[in-house]
């Protein structure tokens, strides 16, 4: 027989496993900003005047890059917070201690503190989750903003198509 799908049925995913390679891939792109913002300022991007408003498009640029160099930090911090909430990958050496010392724990009372835990855990990974596709997409505009003196025509291709595979990946 074979099974139903049903759309509102939630797929098991390991998502406490993959906190860390969250935090090191925000921390990847925050250095990435941060070299770019460097590559900016050097060349001539940093002085190319837009439409004569006595803003230019490196300024722009840089202040992209340094907010989502920002924002990737910060949501590392999340990812990397929200881990140390993670009560249930614990070794049974460490729960044992935990038990002892901050104890004595009934099973009832351990399930709880679990749960707590988890409720900690997800909110800082949410939180993490924001912040992580708010700086992508604020690092996608500064690339528009570094290519665009040089090609309009690439830079409206690089903030579409970069914009609609972040909200693809939100909102999937």
């Amino acid at each position: 027989m074979k099974r139903k799908e049903n759309k509102d049925e939630i797929e098991p995913y390991n998502w406490i496993d993959v906190l860390i390679r969250f935090a090191q891939i925000s921390g990847t792109f925050a250095g990435f900003c941060i070299t770019f913002i460097v590559l900016v300022i050097g060349g001539k991007l940093a002085d190319a005047d837009i439409y004569s408003i006595g803003v230019t498009y490196g300024q722009i640029s840089v202040m992209l890059f340094g907010t989502s160099a920002a924002l990737f930090i910060f949501s590392s911090q999340r990812f990397l917070r929200a881990q140390e909430h993670n009560l249930w990958k614990l070794p049974t050496e460490y729960k044992k201690l935990i038990k002892k010392e901050h104890g004595p724990f009934t099973d009832d009372q351990w399930e709880e503190l679990l749960l707590k835990s988890d409720e900690k855990c997800r909110l800082y990974e949410k939180e993490g989750r924001f912040a992580y596709n708010v700086a992508t997409l604020v690092m996608i505009t500064g690339l528009f903003w570094a290519i665009a003196p040089y090609n309009m025509i690439v830079a409206i291709l690089v903030i579409v198509i970069g914009v609609a595979l972040e909200a693809l990946q939100i909102f999937r």
